[in-house]
C-alpha cells in the first residue's frame, strides 16, 4: 500500500492479522506496526497549522477501506487522544444536513439539557452548524466519512474550520480519488490490494475451510485460479465467493461458477459486483428475500443494527419457515437464518447480538430488490410502483405518492410527520412493520390503532405522551418499542399475548403491575420490574406468572429504598417467594431487598450464570449459591455478609469472577483457592476483611482491591 508525498504505509489489515506463528500465537509484529500507524495518524501535525486535517482512504470497492478506517476509529490509543469522535456512513446520496445532525448527536450524547435535544431535533442546518461549532469549541475531534462519492462532502469543512476547536482529524474513505481534488492532503493510503500469493491463500482457506484443499484435483485448483483473476484481489470478493464454492467441492459446481454469464455484466476492470450477484444467486431460496429486505435497513441509520429486530421484521413479513418441528421457535429459525447469512459472507458480526453489512452487500441488496423495495430521501424523484411492499420514506416526500401503492407490508417513516393524516388509506391497511422516527409526534395517529395486520410497531424515537387502550387491541404484534417521553404504560397490554419484544426507554416512568404481566408468556430476552414495594403480598406477585415465561433470559427485580418504611420485611420475602422466574433463566439481579433470606426458588436455576445483589443489607449469610453449578458470575453489593464458608467455595466449580463491593461486614474469603475456574477478584470498599484464610497459590488472572484498609496480605 502506497501513502501520499512518497511516504510509503503498510496498515495490515484483519484478513492477514488471522494468520498464527507456529506456536498458536497472534501476529505481534502487524498488531505493532497498526500501533505505530495510529500513533502516527494522532501526532502527525494539520496541513498549514489549521485546525483541521483529512486523511483520506482511497480504493476500490470491497479492498478493506472501511476495515482499516474501523480499525483507527477503534483503537485505545485514539479512544484516549480524542475528546469526542463520530462515525457517519455517507453513501452516494450525500445529505449536508443529515451529516451535520449526525455529528451533532455524536456530542450530545448523555447531555439532556435543552439546548441540545431541541437542536438534535432540528433540520435548519445553519442552527446545526452553530450547535456543532459550540460543541467543539476547546476539544478534539475525530470523524470519519464513510464512502463518499463526489466533492459535496466539502461543504461540511466550512464550519470545522471556522471553529474554535483544538484540533479536528477527518478520516475519509472513497473510490474514486478525484473527489479530493481540491484539498490539500498531507498523509494518503491507496488501497491495491494484498500480494498475490496471500490473496490466493485467503481464497484456499475460505474455499475449502477444514478441508485439506491438497487432497483435490489439480484441475479443480486450476478452475479455482480462473476464478481468481475475476475478483480483482477484493477480500470482500473472495471471501463471499470462496465460500460459494467450499458449498460443493466439486469440479462440476466450480465450472458453473466459472462460466456463469453474470461475470459478462462487469462494467470495469475493478467491477466485483458479478462476483457478489453469483453468490447471491446460490443463496438457498428461504435467505434470499431476508438478504434482499436489508436493502430497506442498512442505510445511514442501520449501519449496525439488532439481530433481534431484523429476525422480528422478517418473521411479520412471512420471511421465516417453520420447520415442523416443535422444538424451534421462529425466531430460533431466525437466528439461523442470520448464521448462514454470515457464514456465507452477506453479513459480518458486529457483536453476538448485532450484524452490519459492507456498502457493496447493500448495493447489491438494493440492485435485486428494486420494484418491490424503496428508500425515498431528498433529491429522489423515482416513481413508486404499485407493487412496492417496503418503503423508506423522509420528511422531503410527498405522502400522496405513498399512497399509489397496494402492498405495502413495511413502512420507515423518518421525520415524515406529514404522512399522519394518511395512514387511515386503504394502502396502508395491510401494513405488519411500522417504524416511526419523529421526535416531535407527540400523539399516536388515530390510523395506527386500526392496522390489524401489524407485528412490528417501533415507537421509540418518538414524543409520544399518551396511548390509548385500543392499541391493546392489536392482537398480531410481537415487537412493541414504546417511547421514553410515554407517561403511562396501557393498563390492558396484558391483552397482547403475542408479545415477544416490549420495549420501554425508561423505566422510571413506565411501572409495570404484575398484572399487566400475566398473559405476556411469550416475552423473550431481558425483563426489568421496578417499584417492587407496591406490590403488598405473594399472591399479587405470583400473578406475573413469571415461572410461565420460558424465554426470558434475564431477570432484574428492583424494589426502592426510599419507600422501605411503608413495607415490612416480611412482606417483601413474601412478594419475592412470589417472583419465581422460569428455570431457563441465566441472569438474575436482586436490588434494595430489605428481607433477610433468599427465595427457596434460588437454587432451582441451574442454568443460572450471573448472580448479582446489590444493597440488600439484611441479608447477613450467602445464599445457597453451592448448588448452582452453571454459576460463572457472582456479584455482591451493598451487603452484611460476614464471611464465604469453605464448604460454599467447594462446590462453585464453574465460578470464574466474583465481585465483592461495600460489604461492610465481611472478614475473610474462606477456601477461595479452591474455586477451580475463578480468573477474576475484585475487592472494593470492604473495610473489615482481613485475610484470605490460606497462603496456598490461586490461578487468579486479575485481581483489583481498593479501600480494604485492614488487609494483610495479598493472595499468593
Amino acid at each position: 500500500m502506497r501513502a501520499g508525498r512518497g511516504r510509503e504505509v503498510a496498515p495490515r489489515l484483519p484478513w492477514q492479522e488471522g494468520k498464527k506463528n507456529r506456536d498458536g500465537s497472534g501476529n505481534k509484529d502487524g498488531e505493532a506496526q497498526n500501533n505505530s500507524n495510529c500513533e502516527i495518524f494522532v501526532t502527525r501535525p494539520n496541513v498549514n497549522n489549521s485546525n483541521v486535517s483529512v486523511v483520506p482512504i482511497v480504493g476500490m470497492g470491497g479492498i478493506g477501506k472501511t476495515t482499516l478506517a474501523q480499525f483507527v476509529f477503534n483503537n485505545r490509543e485514539i479512544e484516549n487522544y480524542f475528546d469526542k469522535k463520530a462515525w457517519i456512513c455517507v453513501s452516494n446520496h450525500f445529505d449536508r444536513c443529515r451529516i451535520t445532525k449526525e455529528m451533532v448527536d455524536s456530542f450530545c450524547i448523555g447531555n439532556t439539557s435543552n439546548s441540545s435535544v431541541q437542536c438534535s431535533n432540528t433540520t435548519s442546518l445553519d442552527l446545526l452548524e452553530r450547535q456543532l461549532q459550540r460543541h467543539l469549541t476547546g476539544k478534539k475531534f475525530l470523524l470519519v466519512l464513510d464512502d463518499i462519492w463526489s466533492n459535496e462532502w466539502q461543504w461540511l469543512l466550512a464550519p470545522l474550520q471556522s471553529s474554535q476547536a483544538q484540533t479536528i482529524k477527518i478520516i475519509v474513505t472513497c473510490r474514486d480519488p478525484t473527489v479530493l481534488r481540491s484539498i490539500d492532503q498531507g498523509y494518503k493510503i491507496n488501497l491495491e490490494g494484498i500480494e498475490h500469493q496471500e490473496y490466493m491463500s485467503l481464497f484456499l482457506n475460505c474455499a475449502f475451510a477444514k478441508n485439506n484443499h491438497d487432497n483435490y484435483s489439480q484441475k479443480l485448483h486450476d478452475i479455482g485460479k480462473r476464478i481468481v483473476e475475476k475478483l480483482m484481489g477484493s477480500p470482500l470478493a473472495v471471501k463471499t465467493v470462496g465460500k460459494l464454492l467450499g458449498l460443493d467441492l466439486t469440479e462440476k459446481h466450480w465450472n458453473d461458477v466459472l462460466e456463469n454469464d453474470l461475470w459478462k455484466l462487469k462494467t470495469d476492470a475493478h467491477d466485483i459486483m458479478p462476483a457478489l450477484a453469483l453468490s447471491y444467486y446460490h443463496l438457498p431460496s428461504h435467505l434470499q428475500p431476508c438478504f434482499a429486505f436489508c436493502s430497506l435497513l442498512c442505510n445511514h441509520k442501520y449501519r449496525h443494527y439488532q439481530m433481534d429486530e431484523l429476525i422480528y421484521m422478517w418473521i411479520a413479513n412471512g420471511y421465516i419457515h417453520e420447520n415442523g418441528s416443535n422444538s424451534k421457535t421462529m425466531h430460533d429459525i431466525g437466528e439461523e437464518y442470520c448464521h448462514e447469512l454470515l457464514a456465507m459472507g452477506f453479513f459480518d458480526e458486529a457483536n453476538s447480538t448485532k450484524v452490519k453489512m459492507h456498502d457493496l452487500m447493500h448495493d447489491l441488496a438494493q440492485l435485486i430488490s428494486h420494484g418491490e423495495i424503496y428508500i425515498y430521501e431528498s433529491g429522489k424523484d423515482e416513481k413508486l410502483s404499485k407493487n412496492a411492499r417496503h418503503v423508506y420514506v423522509d420528511s422531503s416526500i410527498d405522502p400522496r405518492l405513498v399512497c399509489e401503492t397496494n402492498n405495502l407490508r413495511t413502512l420507515v417513516l423518518d421525520r415524515a410527520c406529514g404522512m399522519s393524516p394518511y395512514l387511515n388509506h386503504e394502502a396502508f391497511k395491510r401494513v405488519r412493520v411500522l417504524v416511526i422516527f419523529d421526535a416531535t409526534i407527540q400523539e399516536l395517529p388515530d390510523a395506527i390503532y386500526h392496522l390489524k395486520h401489524l407485528q412490528y410497531l417501533d415507537l421509540s424515537r418518538t414524543g409520544i405522551k399518551s396511548i390509548l387502550e385500543s392499541l391493546c387491541g392489536l392482537y398480531q404484534l410481537r415487537v412493541l418499542k414504546l417511547p421514553q417521553s410515554l407517561l403511562t404504560v396501557p393498563s390492558q397490554i396484558h391483552r397482547l399475548i403475542n408479545l415477544e419484544i416490549l420495549y420501554t426507554d425508561n423505566g422510571k416512568k413506565n411501572y409495570f403491575m404484575c398484572t399487566q404481566l400475566r398473559n405476556l408468556n411469550k416475552l423473550r430476552g431481558w425483563l426489568s420490574i421496578v417499584a417492587l414495594e407496591i406490590i403488598h403480598n405473594k399472591k399479587e406477585a405470583t400473578n406475573a406468572k413469571l415461572n410461565e415465561k420460558s424465554h426470558i433470559k434475564e431477570l432484574s427485580l428492583h424494589w426502592k429504598i426510599d419507600k422501605v418504611d411503608c413495607c415490612k420485611h416480611v412482606v417483601q420475602e413474601e412478594v419475592l417467594e412470589g417472583l419465581e422466574p422460569h428455570p431457563n433463566l441465566e441472569k438474575l439481579e436482586i436490588k434494595e431487598y430489605m428481607g433477610s433470606k433468599t427465595p427457596s426458588w434460588l437454587v432451582k436455576l441451574q442454568k443460572l450464570k450471573g448472580l448479582s445483589l446489590r444493597n440488600c443489607r439484611h441479608l447477613s449469610c450467602l445464599p445457597a449459591v453451592g448448588l448452582l453449578h452453571s454459576l460463572t458470575r457472582l456479584k455482591l453489593e451493598g451487603s452484611n455478609i460476614k464471611t464465604f464458608h469453605a464448604e460454599v467455595m467447594f462446590t462453585l466449580h464453574a465460578l470464574e469472577e466474583l465481585q465483592l463491593i461495600r460489604c461492610n461486614e465481611l472478614l475473610s474469603l474462606d477456601g477461595f483457592q479452591a474455586l477451580p475456574s475463578l480468573r477474576i477478584l475484585r475487592l472494593d470498599e470492604c473495610p473489615k476483611f482481613r485475610s484470605w484464610c490460606t497462603k496456598e497459590p490461586t490461578k487468579l488472572g486479575y485481581i483489583a482491591i481498593s479501600s480494604c484498609h485492614n488487609l494483610e496480605s495479598l493472595p499468593a
